[in-house]
């Protein structure tokens, strides 16, 4: 090797002598032996060797933190939902697109989440929903509390009857129709001269007439219009249909909301009963129906004058109060029946001038001279 001092340049010489008896693949070693060695001692003009430059191998990126949003929640109404979202960052702070996070409920009772973080309320209550990536996670606070926004009445009714009563029972429901339990109502009657009702939604029927019954739980309500019908409004109006009531020469206030009381020939005893049907000579046309037994109370029946055919209902043995039946100047056809004359206080048969055959029942005694 020559002189390696700064400044002077090295010079290197070799020369080999190769034997025939050796090999070229001996020759060959020697040789790169021999450029090698070149090689180095122009690398170490100054003495010293540098060692190899290598990158340190880079840590793979791992779950090191995890927020969730939103929470805390509060759901107002059973079904109600809202999506959860979770961010993940690695050791360095860089968010991990497409990390793997598993969402868990503490409570499934109040609320549930699937695998995509979509909570959904349950049942009112507390619960916390944990999502979790790697050795990481994050929770959020559930609050599942239903609010009232409506309230429902039922049975749906429309009519009660004087004296009968009926129980109206009351729901609150939240956003989604679900019952909100445990819920409280006030019940209030616009008129309890026509129907009263008690804290427990008990409604009964006073006087003939139209009434508002309604149920308040908070800021929330619902009303029931009600019909308070006479207990002899039915059977009054079966008469009506079944005599041509529109037909008729007089009948004001039939078939409204009037008190029966005030319907054209219809009297009302201290009860409130009725006990007299007088519709004489108003051009009633048809067959007395049998649902006119119906009036209990009855004492007077007068439907002379008119166009009243078939024959006279035997149904009529069963108005226990009745005093007189006039029947006289109709259609009628056939025998008297002879129940009639099961009636007691039976005073006044009229039934002249009709179409009757036969004689008078023995039951009914000897008629008097007309």
């Amino acid at each position: 090797m020559g002189d390696t001092r700064p400044g002077t340049r090295s010079t290197i010489s070799a020369s080999f002598v190769v034997s025939p008896t050796v090999s070229r693949l001996r020759a060959f070693i020697l040789a790169a032996v021999a450029l090698g060695a070149i090689a180095w001692a122009i690398g170490c003009g100054d003495g010293t060797t540098e060692p190899p430059t290598t990158e340190p191998p880079t840590r793979p990126s791992r779950p090191a933190a995890i927020t969730v949003t939103p929470t805390p929640i509060q759901l107002a109404a059973l079904g109600a939902t809202v999506q959860l979202r979770a961010a993940v960052r690695d050791q360095n702070g860089q968010p991990i697109t497409g990390a793997s996070v598993t969402w868990t409920s503490s409570d499934a009772a109040v609320a549930t989440v699937d695998p995509a973080g979509l909570v959904t309320a349950a049942g009112n209550g507390t619960a916390t929903v944990t999502a979790t990536a790697g050795a990481v996670s994050a929770t959020a606070a559930v609050t599942v509390a239903q609010v009232a926004t409506g309230v429902e009445l039922s049975p749906a009714i429309d009519t009660v009857l004087v004296g009968d009563s009926i129980r109206l029972s009351a729901t609150a429901e939240d956003a989604n129709g679900h019952a909100v339990a445990g819920s409280r109502f006030s019940w209030s009657s616009s008129d309890a001269s026509v129907a009263t009702v008690d804290a427990s939604g008990l409604v009964r029927g006073v006087a003939g007439g139209a009434v508002t019954i309604t149920a308040t739980s908070g800021s929330e309500q619902a009303a029931a219009e009600l019909t308070v019908l006479h207990p002899d409004r039915p059977v009054l109006v079966a008469f009506y249909e079944a005599t041509n009531g529109p037909g008729w020469t007089a009948h004001d206030g039939w078939l409204s909301d009037r008190p029966v009381a005030e319907w054209h020939g219809v009297t009302t005893g201290a009860t409130g009963r009725v006990t007299g049907l007088d519709l004489n000579a108003n051009n009633l046309v048809g067959a007395i129906p049998p649902e006119v037994t119906g009036l209990s109370h009855l004492e007077i029946l007068d439907l002379e004058r008119n166009q009243l055919a078939g024959t006279i209902p035997r149904e009529l043995a069963q108005l226990p109060a009745l005093r007189e039946l006039n029947l006289g100047v109709n259609d009628h056809t056939g025998r008297i029946p002879p129940e009639l004359g099961e009636l007691a206080n039976l005073e006044d048969l009229r039934v002249r001038r009709n179409d009757l055959s036969g004689t008078v029942p023995a039951e009914l005694g000897t008629p008097l001279p007309v």
